[in-house]
């Protein structure tokens, strides 16, 4: 399904009211596409009209604040996390590539880094998220005959060391 399709549906699924659910498939697709930051804006605007303004300012972070309400967003979101960027960088797990970002959104990033290390002298990393579809071809997939061929091979081999085992400990027997 594109990533196209996959919008369609979840606003298919606002529309209905069934807003919990389009949050979860938007934080999905928030990890599967990290630098689409159209979806980062989706969500907290879904959750802006949903009253939860601290969530908003959270997938919010990243957008430079032009209106009045993103702003009070953030700021909610900052103070419930003590303005501790490294809390921040914790929560959104960031997973794609900074230099596809907004200049603001690079801003942002390092300033939350710098803010991290000064206060809890560690900074968060996070490998990037591997697009599951490039590495298809590339990637060896195991059959299920495939598992089942290592496992009897490991149940004749375990086997033996058992018997072998015990047919050592009959002979010490017999000798004593």
């Amino acid at each position: 399904m594109s990533l196209k399709e996959k919008l369609e549906k979840i606003d298919s699924e606002i529309e209905n009211g069934l807003k919990f659910k389009a949050s979860d498939r938007l934080r999905n697709l928030i990890q599967e596409n990290p630098n689409e930051t159209s979806l980062w804006n989706k969500l907290a605007e879904l959750y802006y009209e949903s009253g939860f303004l601290d969530s908003a300012g959270k997938y919010w972070i990243l957008t430079e604040p032009t209106e009045d309400r993103i702003k009070k967003c953030i700021e909610i979101y900052e103070k419930s996390v003590n303005y501790s960027g490294y809390q921040i960088l914790q929560e959104i797990v960031f997973r794609g590539d900074k230099s596809k970002l907004s200049e603001f959104a690079q801003n942002k990033l390092t300033e939350l880094e710098a803010d991290s290390k000064k206060k809890a002298d560690y900074v968060p990393r996070f490998s990037p998220k591997n697009d599951k579809r490039k590495n298809k071809n590339t990637q060896y997939k195991r059959t299920f005959k495939d598992k089942l061929g290592e496992l009897t091979l490991i149940g004749i081999v375990s086997s033996i060391v058992i018997l072998i085992i015990i047919g050592f400990v009959t002979v010490i027997k017999w000798i004593f």
